[in-house]
């Protein structure tokens, strides 16, 4: 086994990995190492360490997903008792995944914790299932992560499924400017 040499910022970007079944050069450069080089440089150590590997996303941006390989699941099994989640490859939801990584990642940061919410585990409690719930001593946050804005009617339905959630809020990220500003617009005038 290579454990010796595995660093404790390996390791925390192995559980980041395996959070999700995958991550991204992109998003693993702006989250646990300084730049994007320098996760391309230890990413490919890593791959000849045979701990991860890439797979083809299909797309231009990004190229590749990074996925952990059965000695980087076993450390998690066997330090942390961290099962193995499988990578599945969507490539009309890459980016979005991408921003929610990120999301996750920076919101991990403040008091309380984050929860990755799915459709399969928390459609039955919830009346609104968020991208992430991040709990907080006050109450839960839902965040939406969102690429492209929806009809007004359908943002009154959001938020009245939320009411009834009892959110205390709900954070939107959305990839830039230009993206909140148009859908700014869309939210019901008394929502804004």
């Amino acid at each position: 086994r290579c454990n010796d040499m595995i660093t404790d910022r390996d390791l925390e970007a192995f559980k980041f990995i395996n959070r999700y079944g995958k991550s991204y050069v992109e998003v693993l450069g702006q989250t646990f190492f300084p730049a994007i080089q320098n996760a391309r440089n230890r990413l490919n150590r890593l791959a000849k360490l045979k701990l991860i590997e890439y797979l083809n996303t299909g797309l231009m941006s990004p190229r590749r997903a990074v996925i952990l390989k059965d000695e980087a699941k076993q450390i998690l099994q066997d330090e942390f008792d961290i099962k193995a989640k499988k990578a599945k490859i969507n490539t009309s939801t890459i980016h979005h995944n991408m921003i929610e990584q990120l999301a996750d990642f920076y919101i991990s940061k403040l008091d309380g914790w984050v929860e990755r919410a799915t459709v399969f585990e928390h459609s039955k409690k919830l009346h609104h299932v968020p991208d992430l719930i991040y709990h907080h001593e006050k109450g839960k946050i839902y965040i939406e992560v969102e690429l492209s804005k929806k009809s007004p009617k359908r943002y009154v339905d959001i938020f009245e499924s939320m009411k009834k959630d009892n959110v205390m809020m709900t954070i939107y990220v959305v990839k830039n400017e230009t993206i909140l500003r148009n859908f700014a617009e869309s939210f019901p005038k008394w929502q804004r």
